[in-house]
């Protein structure tokens, strides 16, 4: 697989058959192989992973499928999907577990691989915010964290959110600690990207170096 990081939340993931485009908002698209099927996920309708440019791809590729998040408005053609569904679209399942912000995380299993992208669904944590909001964003991330244990993940896209502060990397280290997951994708750092190669070489994260990815710069591509 040939991932590349876009920008943000949005990365592409290039098969030998299929192109998978998550949570485009800004950046450069890579090209690809036209005949390969591309399939477009959109997480939910937060401007930082949904730009309406997207549908524009529809007229640069014949062979589209785009797969939406049901809090996305928009009178195109898409597959829409609320939490907790499972389909089958030609040869690709689609799973989603429920984001304890918007939308959806999506579970795809395609080419006899099983890629993650969590969307916003993340163990959110504000200091000085209420502790009983705090308590909320833990036990629903916990909760939708059961339906991936002991699944066998290929490839992930994880949340490692600089906001957060000292919290930054709770998502990321119970997602690792709870998963049989080969390569994680950081992502959501609004452009800070030494949070990556800080959490990679400090207690917080030393030990998932040989898992989790650094990236350090917008159109980054990796062989995996």
């Amino acid at each position: 697989m040939k991932i590349t990081f876009i920008e943000h939340s949005g990365f592409m993931v290039e098969m030998e058959h299929t192109v998978l485009l998550f949570d485009y908002y800004h950046g450069k698209i890579p090209t690809f192989d036209k005949n390969k099927m591309l399939y477009v996920f959109v997480s939910h309708s937060h401007a930082d992973h949904y730009n309406p440019v997207i549908w524009e791809l529809k007229e640069q590729y014949e062979k589209v499928q785009y797969i939406i998040s049901d809090d996305v408005k928009t009178k195109e053609n898409a597959l829409r999907m609320k939490p907790h569904e499972k389909k089958q679209i030609s040869e690709m399942t689609v799973e989603t577990l429920k984001s304890n912000d918007i939308g959806v995380a999506y579970i795809v299993e395609v080419e006899g691989k099983v890629i993650y992208h969590a969307g916003d669904l993340n163990w959110w944590h504000w200091n000085g915010e209420p502790e009983e909001d705090n308590e909320y964003y833990k036990n629903t991330f916990q909760d939708e964290m059961k339906y991936l244990e002991g699944k066998k993940i290929d490839l992930a896209f994880m949340l490692l959110d600089p906001r957060q502060e000292d919290k930054y990397c709770w998502g990321m280290n119970y997602f690792l600690e709870h998963t049989d997951v080969k390569t994680v994708f950081p992502m959501h750092c609004f452009k800070k990207y030494k949070i990556n190669h800080h959490y990679l070489n400090c207690d917080d994260g030393r030990k998932w170096n040989q898992i989790v990815k650094d990236i350090t710069h917008a159109d980054q591509s990796f062989e995996i």
